[in-house]
């Protein structure tokens, strides 16, 4: 497969990534009943006895909650990226609910398996701003306060940014259909977190 460069021009992008770390932390936190105490030598104490437990180091677990901590994809040199798993994500929702003449031969099964896709890189290191909102909690009429770092514009903040990475087509003759399906997943479905919010558009600018 010959690969073809594209290059996007993003309005805006939320990452949100859900690391590994994170889901330690939380299990952690929870068996160790770290809320429930009054103290914050107790709340300590006992997240170092879980900790001990589970095979970890108190300071491991510091760690995790650092790596839990991080907004973004990076590269090695700390340059932000759109990773590979959300633009593949937002193409095959596009076709999900795409007419047959747009999908061509494509669905939701057999597209990973009919294209590869990389990574897109952009020239970011820092974030651009901060978006909170209160969040529905799932099967609850509870809300959340959430705050997430987003790159590119929002309202009259931040500029619009560029992001350019690779897509090969296992039969040439697709290229077209890929290319109006990406363009429709960055135009109207969206990459990233807080889609329904209006993040995570873009255009299509160079495709060669």
């Amino acid at each position: 497969m010959k690969p073809i460069t594209v290059k996007l021009l993003m309005n805006n992008y939320i990452a949100h990534p859900f690391w590994p770390a994170r889901n330690k932390c939380i299990e952690i936190e929870k068996k160790s009943g770290v809320n429930r105490q009054k103290s914050d030598e107790k709340r300590v104490a006992a997240l170092k006895a879980e900790c001990s437990r589970q095979g970890c180091t108190y300071e491991q677990y510091l760690e995790f909650r650092l790596q839990a901590a991080e907004q973004w994809y990076r590269g090695a040199d700390g340059t932000i990226y759109l990773p590979r798993h959300q633009l593949a994500g937002a193409i095959v929702q596009t076709i999900s609910s795409a007419p047959k003449a747009l999908r061509g031969q494509f669905d939701r099964d057999n597209f990973r398996a009919l294209i590869q896709l990389g990574d897109f890189s952009t020239d970011r290191k820092k974030p651009d701003g901060m978006f909170s909102r209160f969040v529905k909690l799932e099967g609850s009429n509870q809300r959340s306060f959430q705050e997430n770092e987003y790159i590119g514009m929002y309202l009259d903040v931040g500029e619009p940014f560029e992001a350019t990475g690779t897509i090969a087509v296992a039969d040439a003759k697709q290229g077209d259909t890929v290319k109006a399906l990406f363009a429709a997943a960055v135009e109207t479905i969206g990459v990233g977190a807080a889609r329904k919010m209006g993040f995570g558009r873009g255009t299509i600018v160079d495709w060669n």
